[in-house]
């Protein structure tokens, strides 16, 4: 197996805004450069031709439309297939906006988005460059002390980090780390371009093993350092980042992973809500607030989240279509998530198959939150959500199907009659 890396710098070089928080602050354009921000990528050829990019950036989200314009771009310059192609990003919220299309504060700018989506293809070709035969070794530990559960204060989150290594001649060179925490240390009121905590951590573990890290970010959405921190400014974030960095680069490898032939499976998943029930809900709730009676509203004030309520009654009904994907590099699988899953997702989902598992959520498009049943009305990711209750649990059991629907597929494979034909039971499908 061939493995490659890149990273791509692409801070703003022109005057910008930053992307994070749906404030007017951020209507003004950013102050500065605090720190730079990076597409980091690796990339997989097996010895069938087939090729396996991820590629994640030190950025909020990424659109539907702009995901799909990278790997188009992608798959027109290196003739590999979109379905094996992660494009993802840290959720760092004090990014840069200029090239989301439809944020409502800041300005887009096409001039930036034409480099933005070329960057990917800058670090593609960097990734074939540098690309060697490598093994690939695995480790994970429960690193606690940084983050934990943001709506219940005291609880972990998905605090297990999985680190993957990749090894040339014995010698480490790449390295996914696969972890589940916001970045959000700053404040709204941030007006600086930062990596956040994601980013930062990944220079920090630079420091201890020399090369930087693909950070991919899991189930984080009800994960963050809320409880831990003791300021919002640059001197909390970098000694969460350096405490956080060193807590990583001590993980060692525990087993080998075989890395070999690269299969992918996509499977859709609807999403629409009940508006009449959903509006009676949404009414009941802030006639809550406004009488004081829930107050379980995380970092935001009741004005702010009775405005989203009153916004959403105005939103026709919720309908959304998910792709859930699967991408197995021989014993490696990416589980890919356009959006937020909740943090207890992280286990079942690493347990789905025999396989070394990373979660990759915030990949591949943005799809909202989709959090746990029983949090609902426990914080303002969760008030006035127009998903569901019950959509994150479906969705993690449409998960554990399809790994074992893939893990199936790929013993059939295995097992191929010599006409070339599988053998499946029908029973089995």
């Amino acid at each position: 197996m061939q493995v490659g890396h890149g990273r791509v710098d692409i801070t703003p070089t022109e005057p910008f805004y930053l992307l994070g928080y749906k404030t007017p602050t951020r209507d003004q354009p950013a102050l500065g450069v605090h720190d730079h921000i990076f597409i980091n990528a690796i990339l997989f050829q097996d010895d069938a031709g087939q090729a396996c990019f991820l590629a994640t950036g030190d950025l909020l989200e990424l659109e539907d439309v702009v995901a799909a314009d990278i790997k188009q771009r992608l798959h027109r310059e290196f003739g590999i297939d979109q379905e094996q192609v992660i494009v993802g990003v840290t959720h760092d919220h004090h990014s840069v906006r200029d090239y989301h299309r439809t944020w409502e504060f800041g300005k887009f700018s096409q001039a930036y988005y034409d480099r933005f989506v070329e960057s990917f293809v800058d670090a593609y070709r960097q990734c074939l460059e540098s690309a060697v035969e490598a093994t690939a070794s695995v480790g994970q530990q429960v690193i606690t002390g940084f983050y934990g559960n943001r709506n219940h204060e005291g609880e972990l989150s998905d605090n297990v980090v999985s680190v993957t290594r990749f090894s040339h001649e014995g010698k480490p060179f790449a390295a996914i780390v696969n972890l589940a925490v916001h970045s959000t240390v700053l404040p709204a009121s941030n007006r600086y371009l930062t990596a956040d905590l994601a980013g930062n951590t990944s220079t920090e573990i630079q420091k201890h093993w020399g090369f930087y890290p693909l950070m991919l970010i899991g189930c984080a959405g009800d994960s963050s350092n809320r409880f831990f921190r003791s300021t919002r400014d640059f001197d909390e974030l970098a000694q969460t980042g350096r405490g956080l960095g060193k807590a990583i680069a001590e993980i060692k490898p525990q087993h080998q992973v075989t890395l070999g032939a690269i299969h992918k499976l996509t499977l859709a998943y609807e999403v629409v809500n009940d508006k009449p029930t959903y509006d009676d809900e949404l009414k009941d709730l802030i006639h809550r607030m406004q009488a004081g009676k829930l107050t379980h509203l995380g970092s935001a004030t009741v004005p702010q989240v009775v405005e989203k309520c009153r916004e959403q009654l105005k939103q026709p009904q919720f309908h959304d279509l998910l792709a859930l994907g699967f991408v197995d590099v021989g014993d490696l699988r990416f589980l890919i998530f356009p959006g937020e899953l909740a943090s207890a997702g992280g286990a079942p989902l690493r347990a789905s198959s025999n396989k070394t598992v990373l979660v990759a959520g915030y990949c591949n498009g943005f799809h909202y939150y989709f959090l746990q049943a029983k949090d609902y009305e426990l914080s303002f990711e969760t008030i006035g959500n127009p998903v569901p209750a019950g959509t994150f649990e479906a969705i993690i059991q449409h998960f554990e199907s399809g790994s074992q629907l893939l893990d199936m597929f790929e013993h059939q494979r295995a097992n191929e009659s010599p006409s070339g034909l599988l053998k499946v039971d029908d029973h089995k499908l």
